[in-house]
């Protein structure tokens, strides 16, 4: 169970907090960071840029014994998501991808981001692109970062095994 500091308690308490998703994919070619609000926010040095297309995360459920990917969905205009897409199309599967829900506060200075931890944390897998000709939705599937621990050890307790290690 994870506690919250006095700051971001009192904050909750006074109901003039938002709660936004920021969705880090850190492509070989660069960053691309995203929020779900109207506004850029910046938490750890990133600027995570907002109402560009952030379109939908699916919804991150924990049970036990399960590993469960997400899909991110990005929409916006027909030429701009259209590109990110296929920019990065030959990067995509095993792309980090962090989703963190952040607590954000509107203050005299604009918005401050009290709180983000990290919600989800997985590699990207395939990509898949809808056009209209108007608009453009990519969909993103990130398969989470648990499925290593499915994967089998590829050495065995053999004897060669041993004696090479």
């Amino acid at each position: 169970m994870r506690s919250l500091s006095a700051p971001v308690l009192a904050l909750l308490a006074s109901g003039e907090a938002a709660v936004v998703h920021l969705v880090l994919l850190e492509f070989p070619g660069g960053d691309v960071a995203l929020n779900s609000s109207n506004v850029d926010l910046v938490w750890a040095g990133v600027t995570y840029k907002g109402a560009y297309g952030l379109g939908s995360v699916s919804p991150i459920t924990d049970a036990p014994g399960e590993i469960k990917g997400i899909t991110l969905e990005i929409i916006g205009s027909g030429s701009a998501s259209l590109s990110l897409a296929l920019d990065a199309a030959d990067e995509v599967q095993g792309t980090p991808a962090t989703v963190r829900t952040a607590l954000v506060e509107l203050s005299a200075g604009g918005y401050v981001v009290h709180d983000a931890p990290i919600e989800f944390a997985g590699l990207c897998d395939r990509m898949s692109i809808a056009e209209d000709g108007e608009s453009c939705a990519v969909s993103l599937s990130v398969e989470s970062a648990a499925v290593d621990l499915l994967r089998g050890n590829a050495s065995t307790y053999s004897d060669a095994d041993q004696r090479a290690l």
